[in-house]
């Protein structure tokens, strides 16, 4: 962890002046509404650094495998998403590969809603 919060990040070229867009600001609260926040903690790393069963096994992950829980810090370069690279946007990571709300409750947003939380991902 302290490697992880010694890293100087590049600024999200989502970002609008250096700041959150509306859209990401709304996306903050929707973070902290849906449960992102509690594992991918607001902070230096947006980490707890604990492993998970967060819904996201594929067919060549072992029934047992769980996942430590990625830093959101410069999301926004390192699609594909997910361990195995199967969410090709950060979109599918809410939407697709989360319909039992184990990564997040997310399947009561709206679409508008899923795009204001994509937004605030991408600004970190």
């Amino acid at each position: 962890m302290g490697y992880l919060a010694s890293l100087k990040p590049v600024p999200s070229p989502f970002l609008v002046h250096g700041q959150l867009s509306e859209s990401a600001r709304r996306g903050e609260k929707i973070f902290k509404q849906a449960g992102c926040a509690d594992c991918h903690v607001p902070g230096s790393a947006f980490t707890d650094m604990h492993p998970y069963d967060v819904g996201t096994r594929g067919p060549n992950d072992k029934t047992t495998d769980k996942f430590y829980t990625p830093t959101l810090i410069e999301l926004w370069r390192t699609a594909p998403f997910l361990h195995d690279g199967s969410a090709p946007t950060v979109r599918d990571v809410v939407t697709a590969h989360n319909p039992k709300d184990e990564h997040g409750e997310t399947s009561k947003l709206t679409s508008q809603e899923i795009d204001d939380l994509c937004a605030y991902v991408l600004s970190l």
